[in-house]
Formats: C-alpha cells, sequence, structure tokens
C-alpha cells in the first residue's frame, strides 16, 4: 500500500509538470484521481483536450474489468467535456491508467491488444505493474492512428512511467 501512496503523491507533481491539473469532481467507482488540460494544437485542427483517469486495485481485475473501466473514462471525459464537439474544433484525448500490485499474464495480453476507435478522440488506456515499474499499453500503430499513435505511446510513458519520471529529473538536472 505504502507504494501506491507514494505514486500518487509523486504522480500530482508529474501531471502539473506536464500542465495538467487535478479535475474538481470528486473521486468515485471509477478512479481515484483525475486530471486535465486542453491547449490549441495545429496537429489536431483546433484544440486537444486530455483527460487522465488512474485507478488502483490490489487484486488485478479480469480483462472485461480492464475493457470496462477503460469504456467508462472515455465516456465519463466525453461528459464531462466543456470545449467544442469532438471533430469541429476539438479533439478529445483520453489516458486511463489501472494501476495494479502484481499484472497477470491475461491482464498484460488484453491491454497489448486492445485498441478502439472514436471520431476525433483517442482511448489509449494502459496498467501500471507496481512490482516491476513496468507500463502495459498498446505497443503497436492500428493504420487509422498511424500520424498519432507514436505520440500517444510517448505521452503515456512520460505521463506515467516512474523510469520516464527518473529519465526526465536527470536530464533536467544535467541542463542545469
Amino acid at each position: 500500500m505504502s507504494d501506491i501512496k507514494n505514486y500518487y503523491e509523486a504522480l500530482g507533481g508529474w501531471m502539473n509538470h506536464f500542465g495538467l491539473a487535478s479535475v474538481n469532481v470528486e473521486p468515485n467507482w471509477l478512479f481515484d484521481k483525475a486530471f486535465s488540460v486542453d491547449f490549441a494544437d495545429v496537429s489536431k485542427f483546433g484544440y486537444d483536450y486530455i483527460y487522465v483517469f488512474v485507478l488502483y486495485k490490489e487484486t488485478p481485475p479480469n480483462p472485461a474489468e480492464f475493457i470496462q473501466f477503460s469504456s467508462e473514462c472515455f465516456n465519463y471525459a466525453s461528459k464531462i467535456h466543456k470545449g467544442g464537439p469532438p471533430g469541429v474544433g476539438a479533439h478529445l484525448t483520453i489516458f486511463p491508467l489501472l494501476i495494479v500490485d502484481n499484472i497477470t499474464n491475461e491482464l498484460a495480453d488484453t491491454v497489448r491488444t486492445y485498441t478502439t476507435k472514436h471520431f476525433a478522440s483517442v482511448e489509449f488506456p494502459g496498467i501500471l505493474d507496481l512490482s516491476s515499474k513496468n507500463l502495459y499499453y498498446y505497443p503497436d500503430t492500428p493504420v487509422w492512428g498511424a500520424l498519432y499513435y507514436a505520440g500517444y505511446r510517448q505521452k503515456f510513458y512520460s505521463y506515467f512511467s516512474p523510469n520516464a519520471w527518473k529519465e526526465i529529473a536527470a536530464k533536467k538536472i544535467e541542463n542545469s
């Protein structure tokens, strides 16, 4: 339990580092933490609205529960989104992160193959295994996501990986 407490303490600082602020909604059955940011993005032809939802589960869920978590986070972000409609000067990017103490092989296989397609929006879920500090997410690029998927993977890694945080902090120290 102390691992998740330490991770959550660091997560708020890193979300702030990347410009994401806490979302003013009470945590509920769906997530423990939520963050968001919006900014003009020429590559998205308007504003990109990024939502991050984080949930810790001591016992790893089954694959169907993981898929439901991701889908419900996407639906929730769509409901609380206050900008223009997706596709008309707006793009939604949703990063649902499930954190587990130890990932199962079945869950790892599911997250590596789970991808969805939404109009002018992306749902890019993943799992952090606290025991190994490894992130699991969709590693490939679907044909329809060729322009953006590498960026989503990089952003996901930077936002959530304790290893990335160490790399970024070391570069900041090196450059100062």
